[in-house]
């Protein structure tokens, strides 16, 4: 086991202990500024080939990619090929009976009420799904279904995965790109960061870090699509989302108008526990601020990343295991949010 700390202060030990603990297999990095403040790489990256994990290697996200597409939006709305009020009808009718009054901003804050083609609530979600036959944004319409209404729109939270995948298609429809060379190349390239980005999973690069499922090391596979759709699919590293994460709160993505419209609360998740969702982002409440934060999890994918842009704390962890980053996210966010260390 190979593991790379700097700064290692009691305040990380105990998340340390846990991953040494759980066999945590990923990096972990907390940042202020440019001050490293704790970092560690553990496991291994490519088992076949005994490669081991380093700060550079990248890892899939998951979810985390909505944040990319909400920006692929972003950058459409700030050139006016459309508005947060926009029907999504009257760019892209998908016909099949759902509500004309979507619009974009609900489609991007999880409120919609659409049918969702990859409903996380229920217990059999995923399992109609064949990942090798999802080689574009337009392959995954097959799954989508002309069921009712959840709820009408705007009425309440529901995470929608096929909402994201209906705003990659917009993007498709606005740009005549495909969406991932669109967030690729216009939305991503200019930040120069490497391999980032939205790319086939089945690749084989040793820079990647490839997704297991279980302890006897046996690779995702075809247990995620072959390409993202807009609601998935992403690779990054830590280096790679810092700087996006400064991009957009720097203006240099969207708009600061636009960046303060994506970061303000639209829904409450969980009021107990201080959660709410903006545009693509997860958003903790504390002493009336809202913290950004994105996640992600799938078969042989963990993640979770924190910015706050007043103090610049960045906290980054992922796993290329099921349950690496959720066996220890406990103590994790013990740092990020009991501690003040973003104030």
């Amino acid at each position: 086991m190979d593991s790379k700390t700097k700064h290692i202060t009691p305040l990380f030990s105990n998340l340390f202990d846990k991953a040494k603990e759980t066999s945590f297999s990923g990096h972990m990095v907390f940042m202020k500024g440019n001050q490293t403040l704790f970092e560690a790489c553990l496991g291994v990256k490519n088992h076949d080939k005994g490669l081991k994990i380093y700060t550079n290697t990248y890892f899939f996200i998951a979810s985390g990619t909505k944040f990319l597409t909400a920006l692929a939006i972003g950058r459409l709305i700030d050139e006016g090929k459309l508005t947060l009020r926009t029907y999504a009808k009257d760019i892209l009718d998908l016909h099949l009976g759902y509500d004309e009054h979507i619009t974009i901003e609900q489609l991007l804050s999880h409120t919609s009420g659409m049918p969702d083609y990859l409903d996380e609530n229920e217990p059999d979600c995923g399992a109609n799904i064949v990942n090798n036959r999802l080689l574009k944004t337009n392959d995954y319409l097959s799954y989508f279904e002309a069921k009712p209404m959840v709820f009408q729109p705007g009425a309440s939270f529901r995470y929608n995965n096929g909402a994201y995948v209906y705003l990659a298609l917009i993007i498709e429809a606005l740009t005549k790109m495909s969406y991932h060379d669109y967030v690729n190349e216009v939305l991503l390239k200019p930040l120069d960061i490497g391999k980032c980005g939205i790319y086939r999973t089945d690749l084989d690069d040793q820079d990647v870090a490839i997704g297991y499922l279980d302890e006897v090391k046996t690779p995702f596979n075809h247990a995620i699509p072959i390409m993202g759709g807009g609601d998935g699919g992403a690779r990054m590293n830590a280096a790679g989302l810092l700087k996006i994460f400064e991009a957009f709160y720097s203006g240099k993505i969207i708009s600061p108008s636009l960046k303060d419209a994506f970061t303000k609360p639209y829904a409450c998740v969980n009021r107990k526990r201080g959660i709410y969702y903006g545009l693509g982002l997860w958003l903790y409440k504390k002493k009336n601020t809202y913290t950004a934060y994105l996640e992600g999890g799938d078969a042989g994918i963990s993640f979770k990343a924190v910015y706050d842009e007043n103090s610049r704390f960045f906290a980054y962890i992922v796993s290329n295991t099921t349950e690496g980053v959720w066996s220890i996210v406990d103590p994790f966010d013990e740092i990020v949010y009991k501690h003040q260390i973003f104030e």
